[in-house]
């Protein structure tokens, strides 16, 4: 269920930007999530939203967070950014973590994220963090990552609940998109 949920906020997402070049904001939102909900419901038992999943799994609550902080920052909501220093630190050390994975640096990161104290402990930094820049990204995610995690509600790491591979290609555009 929370899979699905998630998938309709991206495709929603997806909607919207598409919609967004051809009419106003507001519009573009409602025909967005129109569109997502559509697309879970309607297409819900084939091969081509099963596929998205499997494509995407663990989906997570990073990538669907940052689809709604997108559209909430086009509708006017005031988003703190991530300052180029946060993301370039981010990047270096989740590549870092994902070379754990691959075993090419022999350390055991992901593990981590089976056990309660070192989660309870990477929840409270990221909510410190939250604290001390005001960004509310960072410990939003932790938080209901943690909650999905404690729940059962998808994967038993709970960095699969906070992390997705494709923060990589993400980070890399937008920090691309800042040089310019």
């Amino acid at each position: 269920m929370v899979t699905q949920l998630w998938m309709a906020v991206l495709l929603g997402w997806l909607g919207f930007v598409a919609i967004s070049f051809m009419t106003d904001t507001q519009m573009a939102a409602i025909a967005g999530l129109a569109f997502g909900i559509s697309c879970v419901v309607m297409l819900r038992e084939t091969v081509v939203l099963r596929g998205l999943v499997a494509v995407l799994e663990p989906v997570g609550v990073i990538l669907p967070v940052l689809a709604l902080r997108h559209v909430a920052g086009k509708l006017g909501v005031e988003i703190t950014p991530l300052t180029t220093v946060e993301l370039l630190v981010f990047l270096a050390l989740y590549i870092a973590f994902l070379l754990t994975a691959f075993d090419v640096i022999p350390v055991e990161a992901y593990r981590l994220g089976y056990a309660p104290v070192p989660v309870a402990v990477m929840v409270l930094l990221a909510c410190a963090y939250g604290a001390a820049t005001g960004n509310l990204l960072v410990p939003l995610v932790a938080v209901v990552g943690q909650l999905l995690w404690v729940l059962g509600w998808g994967s038993s790491n709970w960095f699969d609940h906070v992390l997705h591979v494709l923060l990589v290609p993400v980070i890399f555009a937008t920090l691309i998109g800042r040089l310019f």
